[in-house]
Order: structure tokens, then sequence, then C-alpha cells
């Protein structure tokens, strides 16, 4: 599929199996990824992961530091799962916004 970017280096030391769509990570976006690929143990070649920051299209909305992991599927289905600075998962856009909620962040317009 396009976009696969399997067994390439990438220069901030990101896996080989991850596409990152943004031109240049913040050091913040950078230490998030080495945290979420710490957590990932194997990951399957059938599968297509790409990161997103706040600079990538369609995800403005997240907030410095902050990443969303698109996986798509061999059918082509694509699951988002989100993560914030600590590694911490998030499964949805919504279980974002209440932990910025219950973190007293005021999101205008997500």
């Amino acid at each position: 599929m396009a976009g696969r970017n399997q067994n390439r280096y990438h220069p901030h030391g990101i896996s080989n199996n991850f596409s990152v769509h943004s031109h240049a990570m913040s050091p913040s976006t950078i230490s998030t990824v080495l945290k979420v690929q710490q957590r990932h143990r194997s990951l399957n070649p059938a599968i297509e992961y790409a990161l997103h920051d706040n600079t990538s299209t369609g995800y403005e909305w997240l907030l410095p530091g902050w990443i969303a992991e698109e996986r798509t599927m061999p059918s082509g289905r694509i699951y988002r799962y989100y993560y914030d600075p600590s590694g911490h998962l998030y499964r949805t856009k919504s279980e974002v916004l209440v932990a910025w909620e219950e973190a007293g962040i005021v999101v205008l317009d997500p």
C-alpha cells in the first residue's frame, strides 16, 4: 500500500515500521513516539502504521506532545489510537477530550 515505510531508517531513531506524516517533529513529539515504540512488542508486517502529531492534516486539534497512530489493516479499515506525552493509550478522540477536561484543559474547538 502507498505510504508504507517498512525497513527504512528514520533520523530520530523511530522504528522502521512507522510512517511519520509530519515534516518536522518537535522534541516532545519525538519523546512520545519513542515511549509508544517501547510499548509495541512486535508489529504485524501486514499492517501499515502511521504516526501523526498536531502538525499533521486532520490532527491539528492535538496538544503538543500528543500523537495519533493510524493502523491500516489489509482490508483497508483504519484504526486510530491516541497517546499522551507519557505514552498512555486512548482508544478514541472522545477519551482524549475527557482526559483533557479532567486535567483542567479547556478545548474550544476540537
